[in-house]
């Protein structure tokens, strides 16, 4: 499924306490039904440049009958930081080897 049009990307690293600090990120993604859903997922290896996290939108069509109505809708992804891990300044967003969005991650203090 291709991704046709995707807004209000947004991403942020709460450093409130108690630790650990946790990464989210949100957008919302049209697709082709109410039954497809928006996965977001950490490229494996990551680039060069270890504060940018990439990741990989997936759609995910669930089982069953769904009418044949664009939707738009949620994908989040949530990421619990090892204390080890880079305060990460950005993220990309890429959907069939094709970068969709990037956005800058707001720090929570």
């Amino acid at each position: 499924m291709m991704i046709t049009q995707c807004k209000d990307w947004q991403a942020w690293l709460d450093k409130m306490p108690p630790k650990p600090d946790e990464l989210n990120v949100v957008g919302d993604v049209m697709v082709g039904n109410p039954g497809v859903r928006p996965m977001l997922t950490m490229r494996n290896p990551q680039g060069s440049n270890p504060v940018a996290l990439i990741l990989d939108l997936f759609l995910i069509q669930q089982p069953g009958i769904w009418p044949d109505v664009r939707v738009c809708a949620p994908a989040r992804f949530d990421r619990v930081m090892p204390p080890s891990a880079p305060d990460y300044t950005s993220v990309e967003i890429y959907s069939d080897g094709k970068q969709i969005a990037q956005i800058d991650v707001s720090i929570v203090e």
